[in-house]
């Protein structure tokens, strides 16, 4: 026997009729949101060559991607990231635009989660690339953007919270490890393992980089934190200090307390040059928007070109709209149900319909009892008999 024949794989799943409504609904409403602010949507293979993503700032370790060989032998990957794909596309295709380049995407990206039962490994996004843009004005943009785009899917009640890269590149640098101890030390802090982060640094020599270290996962909230980094600190990431409130102050007068500040943000920390930012929900466990500035990848492609962008985890959004069934109720959905001889009056009565946006099915009509019974069992709110007459029932 296939035992495999009747189960999807770890980390996937079916999306059945509701679901799928639901899916749509939220990249219609996000991709909409993006081309209303001028960005352009793009698409990239969901196969590409393993190469692109062992880049310097790439930031995926092999065991994290699927892969599979062509048959030339050349090893392929499904995509881990929508990012490293655009950025090719932009160095090669694009590279004569003018800058700047404002694109959008939606779709799915592949990561392999070993033992961690529940974690999807196939997750649509739908997200940004503001390309060939330095700056606040674009930084600023960049976030309010993050913002309106969980508020387009109907999520009021979310935070975002900000954080800069160069925060943990300043403080680990006065350390005595080498880059894989830094490594080491920044997924401890993203994780905020305060135990584990405690007994590594007490393994090193005491100093101001190591007390600032192990209070950086503590560090979030409001601005006071910037009190409270800039003396633990002891002038140590002061720019980036900084830059930071300066955000915080154009931000707060539009988000009020949906955003804060949580010095702790480290995700990625050779991928992100300069602010980061994460956006959560209540009812998902797990991160809904991720993104920031990241103004050194596009030096992998002979090019620099700053940029800053953002991706919004469309699954877990789906799922919160599931839960509370807090979706936007499309049309009504109809049945029409033809009687022998009458067929093409119901075809010519569905296309009527459906021209007006009205949602309809055609189906035989054997009795009358049998069709009620049929359009409560499909969902159906209204049915129209179709026969010499046309008799129309409202069920709800």
């Amino acid at each position: 026997m296939q035992k495999y024949i009747t189960k999807t794989p770890d980390g996937t799943r079916d999306l059945l009729f509701e679901e799928c409504e639901i899916h749509s609904q939220v990249k219609n409403r996000l991709s909409d949101l993006f081309r209303r602010r001028g960005y352009y949507e793009v698409v990239t293979p969901a196969l590409e060559y393993y190469d692109l993503f062992t880049q310097p700032g790439a930031a995926f370790s092999q065991t994290e991607m699927a892969k599979l060989t062509e048959p030339g032998g050349r090893l392929l990957v499904l995509r881990p990231d929508s990012t490293m794909p655009i950025a090719r596309l932009v160095s090669t295709r694009l590279k004569e635009a003018s800058l700047p380049i404002r694109l959008h995407y939606s779709q799915k990206v592949y990561r392999v989660s070993p033992g961690l039962k529940g974690r999807s490994n196939e997750i649509t996004q739908s997200g940004v690339e503001l390309i060939g843009a330095e700056g606040l004005l674009y930084d600023l943009e960049t976030i309010l953007t993050a913002a309106k785009a969980l508020e387009a899917c109907g999520m009021e009640d979310y935070k975002i919270e900000i954080g800069h890269a160069g925060i943990f590149g300043a403080l680990a640098a006065g350390l005595p490890v080498d880059a894989e101890g830094r490594e080491e030390i920044r997924l401890l802090i993203e994780s905020k393992s305060y135990s584990a982060l405690e007994d590594l640094l007490e393994g090193l020599p005491e100093s101001g980089a190591a007390d600032a270290i192990r209070m950086l996962p503590r560090l979030f909230g409001g601005r006071e934190v910037l009190e409270q980094a800039a003396e633990i600190f002891g002038g140590k990431a002061a720019e980036e200090l900084a830059y930071l409130k300066e955000l915080l102050t154009r931000l707060e007068p539009v988000l009020g307390d949906k955003i804060n500040l949580d010095l702790g943000l480290v995700h990625r920390n050779n991928y992100y040059t300069g602010v980061v930012f994460r956006g959560y929900l209540p009812g998902s466990g797990d991160t809904v928007v991720s993104g920031g500035r990241y103004d050194k990848l596009f030096d992998a492609f002979g090019s620099h070109r700053p940029a800053v962008g953002f991706a919004v985890d469309d699954d877990a959004i789906a799922d919160i709209l599931l839960a509370g069934r807090q979706a936007q109720k499309g049309s009504p959905r109809k049945i029409l149900f033809a009687a022998a001889g009458y067929e093409m009056k119901a075809l010519a009565r569905l296309e009527e319909l459906t021209a007006g946006g009205q949602v309809c099915e055609v189906l035989p009509l054997a009795d009358k009892q049998k069709a009620l019974s049929t359009a409560k069992e499909r969902g159906a709110e209204e049915i129209e008999l179709i026969g010499q007459l046309t008799e129309i029932i409202r069920l709800v």
